[in-house]
């Protein structure tokens, strides 16, 4: 490797790199950025509840409406005396979400497991849950340049028959139309941009100011955020939530933990004429258009209207310094198997997320003195089913139990709060995730042997702990990486119908932010940027960001760093692959970002 796990780059000396990278991550604004302030209550406008959701995922959407449920059947309870107790009066339950709507910032495949959906509502189809099939074939294919070979037999974390082909977003769209009709309140467009403390307990979180300009300044319709008072707080933020770090940082969460490590999917949905999308197929692909050293794959989901869900993802341990997941993906269109299926087809909307598959070991604590952690803000993803919707789900149904007693003793401890760590090592989340504990840190030398050590743990189990190293400090050098060589690439317009570029994928994907605010994306020093990255990597941002954010241009005669950060599709890999991790993404304006309606 070119350069040392833990630490700052070890750069050829004589340019100061080490030093401008060190200053860079001491800036105290850019420190403010990523780990926030110890924020107390007070000087703002505040609202209270008795317990805030943070983010309309399905980990957060399934607690609210299970706690609703706890509370309900504790009442009832009480009345019918076959409970000793109060009950709970009134018991004011929130859900804030950054995105102008529930389900504009949710994106996966998806193929959801339903038994966490059979526990938590019964009959959950019959009620207008918006499925798109259900699946009745499953294949994984290998693909080489020109060539497809179907495996004589799905491996079992692939097996996918009698699992639920949904949209991500239609069905948050739906959960959050449940938790309204309980009087779950449910706050859209408020990002949650701090956390409230009192000590080192969290009593909330503080959203956005709305309203500023690019310089800092209020505008003409400045509105300041307001304070959002709880007794308790569950983030489920989704991978790399904002307030989800800042809580880990200060209360040191994931202390002992492995690093988490990340993968980034793109994906558009593509729009078959009638007749060809035979329904219920389910099918994932290993090989082209990857390399040997990058760990990753595709997949084609059948979807209803004549709609296939086709995409890539990659593992962002990858070592090339070129590596560009957007255009890789539409060279995985161009590949005969792949082509053949969505000929004559039409794109209709585009999607990009990283996800948390760093395994069971790189999970942060996920209690503390005033709230949880749900969802891929608790690290729960099985990476090796590529499956985290129903782990969510059930990861905020067991928080809702233990939100009930903490509720009903009116003790928001972190002793307390334990129960819920309990919870999840007793379910079937640990069952899944233990079984795919070191799948991901398997990857690390090569697909091929990757896949060796996935067949052999399958047979043999998982072995023993391994640490896995920061997705950052993965990436080679481009002499290192491309012998000899001090350039990226070209990257030639692949010739085929479905053909797009970024920008037309940002388009599709319905992202929008206020232009005149100040840029979500913080880098800590852009002269790193001009200088040792262009040098060393060659600024490889503008390749690895699957919206187009990042764009080196001509100033006074040398190129520097620009940010179309009204792209941002908020898939935070820059934040997790940056090979100097110095830039922070922040949750924008609220409102802004992708508007899925279909991912």
């Amino acid at each position: 490797m070119a350069h040392d796990h833990d630490h700052d780059h070890d750069h050829p000396g004589g340019h100061g790199y080490d030093d401008l990278v060190a200053r860079a991550r001491k800036d105290p604004k850019w420190l403010r950025h990523r780990y926030g302030a110890r924020e107390g209550v007070g000087g703002r406008e505040s609202m209270e509840v008795d317990v805030l959701f943070v983010g309309a995922g399905p980990a957060c959407l399934a607690g609210a409406l299970r706690l609703h449920q706890l509370v309900e059947e504790h009442n009832q309870a009480v009345d019918a005396g076959q409970r000793h107790g109060p009950k709970l009066e009134e018991i004011q339950i929130a859900v804030v979400e950054k995105g102008a709507e529930v389900g504009n910032h949710s994106l996966s495949g998806a193929v959801m497991d339903p038994r966490a959906m059979d526990e938590l509502l019964p009959g959950w189809e019959q009620k207008g849950a918006p499925v798109e099939g259900t699946c009745t074939w499953d294949a994984t294919v290998y693909m080489t340049q020109k060539r497809a070979y179907r495996l004589p037999i799905t491996p079992p974390p692939m097996e996918n028959h009698g699992n639920k082909i949904v949209s991500l977003s239609r069905f948050t769209k739906w959960m959050g139309q449940l938790c309204e009709e309980k009087g779950i309140n449910i706050f859209s467009g408020f990002p949650a941009v701090d956390v409230l403390w009192d000590g080192d307990r969290v009593v909330g979180i503080r959203t956005g100011d709305k309203g500023i300009d690019h310089h800092g300044e209020r505008k003409a319709n400045y509105e300041p955020g307001i304070d959002l008072v709880a007794k308790l707080t569950v983030f489920g933020e989704g991978v790399l939530g904002h307030c989800t770090r800042i809580v880990s940082h200060w209360l040191k969460l994931d202390e002992g933990a492995n690093p988490q490590s990340f993968e980034t999917g793109v994906k558009e949905v593509i729009e078959l004429p009638a007749g060809r999308v035979v329904g219920g197929r389910v099918f994932h692909t290993l090989g082209f258009p990857l390399k040997n050293d990058s760990m990753g794959g595709g997949w084609v989901y059948d979807m209803g209207d004549n709609k296939i869900s086709l995409g890539l993802v990659v593992g962002l341990d990858y070592k090339d310094p070129g590596m560009d997941i957007h255009y890789q993906f539409q060279r995985y269109k161009s590949h005969p198997y792949i082509a053949e299926l969505i000929k004559d087809g039409k794109v209709v909307s585009y999607g990009a997320k990283a996800l948390s598959a760093g395994g069971w070991f790189a999970r942060p604590r996920p209690y503390f003195d005033g709230g949880l952690f749900v969802g891929e803000s608790a690290g729960l993803l099985d990476a090796q089913r590529l499956k985290g919707i129903h782990l969510a789900i059930k990861s905020g149904m067991l928080a809702a139990e233990t939100l009930l007693v903490s509720l009903l003793k009116k003790d928001f401890s972190a002793e307390l709060l334990r129960a819920y760590d309990a919870a999840i090592e007793g379910s079937y989340i640990k069952t899944e995730m233990w079984k795919s504990r070191n799948f991901h840190q398997g990857f690390e030398d090569g697909m091929m042997l990757g896949m060796i050590r996935a067949g052999l743990g399958m047979v043999f189990g998982a072995g023993d702990r391994k640490q896995g190293h920061p997705d950052w400090t993965r990436m080679e050098k481009m002499p290192v990486y491309y012998e000899g060589r001090h350039a990226l690439p070209d990257q030639p317009k692949v010739e085929i119908p479905t053909w797009n570029d970024k920008l037309t994928d940002v388009y599709i994907s319905g992202t929008l932010h206020e232009e005149n605010q100040p840029p979500h994306l913080k880098v800590a020093d852009t002269e790193v940027c001009a200088t040792a990255c262009a040098e060393e990597f060659g600024n490889p941002c503008t390749r690895f960001c699957p919206a187009g954010v990042y764009e080196m241009v001509e100033r006074g005669g040398r190129k520097e760093l620009h940010l179309n950060f009204t792209n941002c599709v908020h898939c935070k890999t820059c934040d997790i692959k940056d090979p100097y991790n110095i830039i922070t993404w922040v949750p924008p304006e609220g409102g802004g970002g992708p508007g899925y309606t279909m991912n």
